[in-house]
């Protein structure tokens, strides 16, 4: 009997204070580790995506200005045929927001929409500015194409016409068509890639002392002549000479690195534009050759 009663006593008995308070810290603290372990997870998650959808976005860039590039109209009929504008040499951080430039040709887009003819006016362009109306302000490449019916009866001209409407493909309206304008570029239907702090285009022609070599034309450099443009075609002798190939470099920065490139400059914030792009940007470089010749 006193057995039992004791036995009853024992089950009776249940935690003390003390030992609630230990499992109760020890609780918290496993808690908190686990925590930790999944911020620290889905930071590295956010970061590898955010990467990840811009490099994916850069490389479609390439693919489109590759396919377009390979098979470019180029012909020598005193018309431009094409044309890459490019800035000043970017050096600090308030040029990065400024930072724009272009790529203008015909080609027979594979994207192109059905329809007669097959030649397409192509315009490429890299700005800094909102992503939608209203929307926060990005780096972004846009490409803008023209119909091929469009393209034939108000963009490729003659050699007859007086003044030629394709002369010149640096913006002006022509014949009611504004499509080489930077704004017609630029609208919000024609995003191709978020992200992009950098576009150069470096076209190689013939060494005019040597047809045997090619020589680099970087129209990112602001020492170089015509106001920093190459051009095909048209009146100018000295961009006249046909490029064999282009290197087209893209620098495409994180979701991350263009939110630390914003607060560059502003108080408590170290560090340059340089070292952000150095620390959260990947390059891209493709070589692309000009698969026709002026005819």
């Amino acid at each position: 009997m006193m057995q039992t009663r004791k036995f009853r006593n024992a089950v009776r008995r249940g935690f003390t204070l003390v030992e609630i308070l230990v499992a109760t810290a020890i609780m918290v603290i496993m808690v908190g580790i686990v925590i930790q372990i999944t911020a620290e997870v889905l930071n590295v998650w956010n970061r590898s995506s955010g990467k990840l959808s811009a490099n994916a976005q850069a490389r479609i860039a390439l693919e489109l200005m590759t396919q377009d590039m390979e098979t470019a109209v180029l012909r020598n009929n005193g018309q431009q045929w094409l044309r890459v504008e490019g800035p000043v040499t970017v050096t600090g951080p308030d040029n990065y927001a400024s930072q724009t430039v272009a790529v203008k040709l015909f080609s027979p887009a594979l994207d192109r929409e059905e329809g007669p003819g097959d030649i397409c006016a192509i315009a490429y362009r890299l700005e800094f500015k909102e992503s939608y109306d209203g929307g926060p302000n990005v780096y972004a490449l846009y490409r803008a194409i023209e119909t091929p019916e469009e393209t034939f009866d108000d963009l490729m001209g003659s050699p007859s016409d007086d003044p030629s409407p394709q002369e010149r493909l640096d913006g002006t309206k022509l014949d009611g068509n504004d499509f080489w304008e930077a704004n017609s570029i630029l609208d919000t239907e024609n995003f191709l890639a978020a992200n992009i702090v950098d576009f150069r285009v470096i076209v190689y022609t013939e060494d005019p002392s040597d047809p045997s070599k090619v020589i680099p034309v970087n129209v990112n450099e602001s020492t170089l002549a015509v106001e920093g443009n190459y051009f095909f075609g048209g009146d100018d002798a000295t961009s006249s000479r046909p490029p064999v190939y282009v290197d087209i470099i893209l620098t495409v920065l994180s979701d991350e690195g263009v939110q630390q490139l914003e607060n560059v400059g502003r108080s408590g914030v170290a560090g340059t534009a340089e070292d952000v792009i150095r620390e959260h940007g990947e390059i891209f470089t493709r070589r692309v050759n000009f698969l026709a010749r002026p005819l």
